[in-house]
């Protein structure tokens, strides 16, 4: 009798032990992937302005530049990065702090994008969730009906999320990652720079699921 009722005990732990490691493998799975995962890439379509969003200089421009080229919107729109506490602190030693998008204008100029179809979009951001805003915003002036939006591969998915939600207007936005960006989402781990990324990526995405709650310092 004490056999027949260890039998049950052991099935139970053996159960456990394999919903454990089903739990385990998911898990590995899951930490493979999400690199990957974070990496969305839409369907260009004919929009009112391509859009290079700050940062990771120069791929994103020279992404910008590629959609221009083959004809997807007539003008490229770029956001101003400024901080202005970081102006104000160089601004007694007489010195004019260079933004991103002075930069990104030069790189799509020398990839054949004329000057006159480059706009810088007015409002200053300090993150994602600003630009989204203020392309928005630029979108409804101009009466456009969707825009492309062009980063880095790694902050794809967070762009996504950001402009559905701030927005309300998924289809007003089309997602492009930087296609010369050398960020491997198959192999995010074995890069520290990688593991950077994924890991703010992650928190940002958090913050902006519970309504960017979080403000940037």
């Amino acid at each position: 009798m004490a056999a027949d009722e260890k039998r049950p005990r052991w099935k139970r732990r053996g159960y456990a032990a394999a919903l454990l490691l089903l739990v385990l493998l998911l898990a590995g799975f899951s930490f493979l992937r999400v690199g990957s995962w974070l990496v969305v890439s839409e369907e260009p379509a004919p929009s009112a302005a391509i859009v290079v969003l700050s940062g990771e200089v120069p791929f994103r421009a020279m992404e910008g530049a590629d959609l221009y080229n083959q004809g997807w919107a007539p003008e490229v729109w770029l956001t101003l990065d400024r901080d202005a506490r970081k102006d104000a602190a160089a601004a007694p030693l007489g010195v004019d702090l260079f933004i991103d998008a002075d930069d990104n204008r030069r790189i799509l100029e020398a990839m054949g994008v004329p000057p006159d179809a480059i706009h810088e979009i007015p409002g200053a951001v300090r993150n994602t969730a600003d630009e989204v805003r203020e392309i928005s915003k630029r979108l409804s002036e101009t009466g456009g009906e969707r825009v492309i939006l062009v980063s880095s591969k790694f902050h794809t998915r967070r762009v996504r999320t950001l402009w559905t939600r701030l927005t309300g207007n998924p289809a007003g936005a089309i997602v492009q990652p930087a296609t010369r960006d050398p960020y491997d989402g198959s192999r995010w781990w074995r890069s520290s720079n990688s593991i950077g990324y994924v890991a703010k990526e992650l928190m940002g995405l958090v913050n902006a699921w519970i309504g960017s709650r979080v403000e940037p310092w």
